[in-house]
């Protein structure tokens, strides 16, 4: 059968491929970006119905398992989930194309909470009330070494504490990529006989028996858990809305709080964790896992410095004018740069979590770290004397901020 895969660069469409390969099927995948080692074809969401139609020659089925969990200049909900896919599905219509449809969980609702998922199921309703044979299935949170969320909960389970959100009894809706990917095989295999619209999640888990399995899987020992009241995590969002530490910001935590009210039928008595725990986190994976950890380390202690430096300076004030004395600088005009100083530095501090925003907050904390280091050695050259060596310490602040600058690229 000759198998069409938009979005084969992520995770969830790279397992369908080789899973199809594996039987026996003609696969071609397409994306932005080239994928190696694969039949590829490139992918353009702004492109034609005319366009795709041209692109789907000689195909039986389109498995659409594009998807993106944050926005970006050039990739929106809209975009990615929305308007791209109905091209794709006209298409499909036009030639009696069958359509597989990975959504994602909360999509079936009938208001979904978030923009992404509203985007999602926007594509899903003008396909399942379309003539086109389709089955569109809502997973639940993938798990898998490739995965974002998993990578995510890893991090999260490598704590000593592990705080829990969702409060020790609920169940979260979770699946293994391999459940996944063998649900999506099995529809491929025997097409059902009229269209088909299914929630596809493991037999529920908890998520503190999430994180346990997840530090077995990584070959850790127990940990110990934290509940987390959900009043803190709402005023938390409340003081900062665009939080977001990797995958989980105010939107996801909606997300998945909406969807652990519903009771949905597993389509497997074996749990998500229990299906990743059949083998053992790769070494990669763990390097991958431990370096993120150290990110989130760094992160925190980096906003810490600038906060407490800025905070330090409006506590000690006098000291503070002594200091900038010494560069010449007195009266109210000297009063007024330490305010506007210091409140900068907690800003720097405290911005650093905004996600849309670190990049350049960094490369401002680069920047201002020079240029004091540079006042100090024209004004106060002896600073470099100090037993304490703060100036000298700047350097390690500059690498400390590079590290990040580099991995929030990645």
């Amino acid at each position: 059968m000759n198998i069409l895969i938009v979005g084969v660069s992520g995770f969830i469409g790279r397992h369908i491929y080789d899973a199809l390969i594996h039987k026996g099927h003609h696969v071609i995948g397409c994306s932005r970006r080239e994928v190696a080692n694969i039949n590829w074809q490139k992918l353009d969401f702004n492109q034609s119905t005319e366009d795709w139609q041209q692109q789907l020659s000689n195909i039986d089925i389109v498995i659409n398992a594009v998807g993106i969990y944050q926005q970006s200049a050039s990739q929106s909900f809209s975009l990615v989930h929305d308007m791209g896919p109905k091209k794709l599905f006209a298409a499909c219509e036009k030639l009696a194309v069958k359509v597989i449809q990975i959504s994602a969980i909360g999509a079936e609702q009938e208001q979904p909470v978030t923009e992404f998922l509203r985007s999602k199921r926007n594509a899903d309703q003008v396909l399942l009330e379309s003539d086109v044979p389709n089955v569109v299935l809502y997973p639940g949170i993938v798990l898998g070494e490739e995965g974002r969320s998993t990578r995510q909960l890893s991090v999260l389970a490598r704590l000593v504490c592990m705080p829990l959100v969702f409060g020790r009894d609920k169940a979260l809706p979770m699946i293994s990529i391999d459940q996944l990917t063998q649900r999506v095989v099995e529809n491929v295999q025997q097409w059902p006989t009229s269209k088909r619209a299914q929630v596809v999640v493991a037999k529920p888990e908890t998520m503190e028996a999430l994180l346990k399995n997840l530090r077995r899987w990584m070959g850790l020992g127990k940990g110990q858990f934290i509940a987390v009241p959900k009043s803190i995590i709402n005023f938390m969002f409340w003081l900062f809305p665009a939080l977001s530490v990797g995958a989980f910001n105010k939107q996801s935590i909606e997300m998945l709080s909406s969807t652990s009210k519903t009771e949905y039928v597993p389509v497997s008595d074996e749990t998500a964790s229990a299906s990743l725990l059949k083998n053992k986190a790769s070494t990669r994976f763990n390097k991958a896992m431990q370096l993120r950890f150290l990110f989130y380390i760094n992160l925190m202690v980096l906003s810490f410095i600038w906060v407490a430096s800025g905070l330090v300076s409006l506590i000690n004030f006098e000291q503070s004018r002594e200091l900038i004395a010494l560069m010449g600088v007195n009266g109210h005009f000297a009063d007024a740069l330490i305010v506007v100083a210091s409140i900068g530095d907690i800003l720097l501090g405290v911005l650093l979590c905004v996600p849309t925003l670190r990049r350049w907050v960094i490369i401002i904390q680069i920047s201002a770290i020079a240029i004091y280091s540079l006042i100090i050695t024209i004004f106060v050259p002896l600073f470099w004397l100090h037993p304490f060596a703060p100036v000298i310490k700047n350097g390690a602040m500059i690498v400390l901020a590079l590290y990040l600058l580099i991995e929030e690229k990645e």
